[in-house]
């Protein structure tokens, strides 16, 4: 038995769980409503406080989540009429020209906060308990995407670099993998080149010993029978300084590698679309919600990983093409026990011209990342899932991992 919990109407004006076994929990549900609000779309939890931080449009509030819904806090953030006036201009709608939050991160006693700005987007530091405190602003540009419609991950290592996977461009056809902020100098995926990114829907973001990991579905480039989209686990050093000569201003430590979730059989049945993710450090365990392709017959399945799985497919043989008529081959690993912390910052001792060649044409790995088990542990047709979260509960003899899995209308769904 399950319960799949909606939280946030994405175009209404209420925040709400609303389960599917509501009856029998309607006692412990509570919802909070703000006049003129719109798009609760980012949720973010201090649990230091115990509080709940909820990002809509116009609007950023800051709430108490324990028992019951008690807003404490809430500070209004709207676009200027200059900023609208450009938006109008270049096409878009009343809609679309607002401020829509799209990144809220507690770092410290700060909130870093990135709202779309009507198409110019803008990040601000704030006071976790004075939201209306800004302590700077900032230009959103490579940490926020423009368009709301866009699917984006951010998060801030304790180091204080800002990892973002957006749009990078008004038109959303520059995707990219930023660094940003902090010590390290700035650098990206390379720029409109597909073997890279191929038009990604990003999912989620995790800071993890010495990568940092990211989690999407894109066009798989590889795959030559019509455009078909492959869930895909990324990974960068965190103290990857860029190339020289080569790559410059570039990651040199980028690779991905597909993940694997589908119902087997003689012909295997596949969630190939990756919605959500839910990492548990303690376990180093990833579970996943997949779907079916948009054009087939709705479908959806939990699948999970062990990040030891993700690592040695990472270790192994990439999947090369030579040029655009050849054929994706394996090719063997030049490095495979690659280890960050080879390169000493501030020098370039070990980038040699060999070594950038390298890191330019081998991003893909050859091999797929399996799930723990070859069967899903949840599976429902019909139904396209959107999150997940997963909550382990220790038993009288076993602990037991209890999985939330929610799911928006698509009518209501501004985010693909």
């Amino acid at each position: 038995a399950y319960c799949s919990c909606v939280i946030g109407h994405i175009f209404g004006c209420a925040l709400t769980c609303a389960l599917s076994c509501s009856a029998e929990i309607e006692p412990w549900i509570h919802r909070f409503r703000a006049e003129g609000t719109v798009d609760y779309s980012q949720l973010t939890f201090d649990p230091g406080q115990n509080e709940l931080i909820v990002g809509a449009s116009k609007t950023c509030h800051f709430m108490m989540f324990f028992l019951m819904c008690v807003c404490l806090q809430e500070a209004e953030w709207h676009c200027d009429e200059f900023t609208k006036g450009a938006c109008f201009s270049r096409g878009k709608s009343e809609e679309e020209c607002q401020n829509y939050i799209r990144v809220l991160l507690v770092n410290g006693d700060r909130l870093f906060t990135c709202g779309t700005n009507a198409f110019t987007p803008i990040c601000t530091n704030r006071t976790l308990t004075n939201l209306t405190e800004v302590h700077d602003q900032i230009s959103g540009m490579a940490r926020c995407p423009y368009n709301p419609l866009h699917n984006s991950t951010a998060l801030i290592t304790s180091s204080g670099e800002l990892y973002a996977a957006t749009a990078m461009d008004f038109s959303g056809r520059d995707p990219a993998i930023y660094r940003s902020l902090g010590g390290l100098p700035p650098l990206r995926t390379a720029q409109y080149n597909s073997k890279w990114l191929n038009e990604p829907n990003f999912v989620s973001s995790y800071d993890i010993g010495n990568f940092t990991y990211f989690f999407f579905r894109e066009n798989a480039v590889e795959h030559d029978c019509g455009r078909t989209v492959f869930s895909r686990a990324a990974r960068v050093c965190k103290n990857d300084i860029g190339g020289r000569f080569l790559l410059e201003d570039t990651w040199t430590t980028f690779m991905k590698a597909r993940l694997n979730c589908s119902r087997p059989g003689e012909i295997p049945f596949n969630y190939n679309e990756l919605q959500g993710t839910f990492f548990l450090p303690e376990l180093e365990l990833l579970y996943g919600i997949f779907t079916t392709n948009v054009n087939s017959i709705a479908a959806s399945a939990v699948c999970a990983f062990n990040l030891s799985a993700i690592t040695q497919v990472f270790s192994g043989p990439f999947k090369y093409q030579e040029n655009s008529r050849s054929a994706w081959l394996p090719y063997p690993n030049p490095n495979p026990d690659f280890q960050c912390g080879t390169i000493d910052y501030g020098s370039y001792v070990n980038l040699t011209e060999r070594n950038l060649q390298d890191a330019q044409k081998f991003i893909l790995m050859h091999e797929v990342v399996q799930p723990i088990v070859p069967v899903p542990y949840f599976m429902e047709d019909n139904v396209r899932f959107s999150h997940v979260a997963v909550d382990v509960v220790q038993g009288k003899d076993m602990l037991y991992h209890i999985l939330y899995l929610s799911k928006i209308s698509p009518a209501l769904d501004i985010r693909y």
